[in-house]
């Protein structure tokens, strides 16, 4: 399972906001960043839900799990994100970048936001469909 630290590392290296000489992703300047991070991510995880292979169709009203914010401050970044690694790896990372950089640079974050959506509707085409029966209560025309 990835992490919100995996996805927040990949998403400040995709906005080349890392330390220069470390390449560390947590510092002074990308701490604001550190704190939207949960409520951004549980925004867009609501949207990818229903394409993550750990989706339950079958649940009676299947809603995605979310992550817990319980201090702004020094949010708790070892939490699991509730998709699976395609999804937490491959998309949710431009998504977050595009969020973050909304208020700061327009131009990238448009970028980062058509990235987020071609990512998402490249692994959208390749979730496999399921075949359920077809019932014909009023018979066949």
């Amino acid at each position: 399972m990835t992490t919100i630290q995996q996805v927040f590392d990949t998403a400040i290296h995709l906005m080349d906001e890392q330390n220069e000489s470390t390449g560390v992703t947590q510092t002074q300047d990308t701490a604001e960043y550190k704190y939207r991070t949960i409520n951004i991510l549980n925004s867009l995880i609501v949207a990818l839900y229903p394409y993550s292979s750990t989706y339950d169709a079958q649940a009676a009203l299947p809603s995605a799990p979310l992550l817990q914010v319980s201090d702004y401050k020094n949010p708790d970044f070892t939490q699991n994100v509730p998709l699976d690694d395609a999804l937490a790896i491959g998309v949710l990372p431009y998504g977050l970048a595009a969020q973050l950089l909304s208020g700061e640079n327009a131009e990238l974050a448009s970028w980062f936001m058509s990235r987020y959506n071609y990512a998402f509707m490249d692994l959208s085409r390749k979730v496999r469909g399921t075949w359920e029966k077809i019932s014909t209560p009023y018979g066949l025309f």
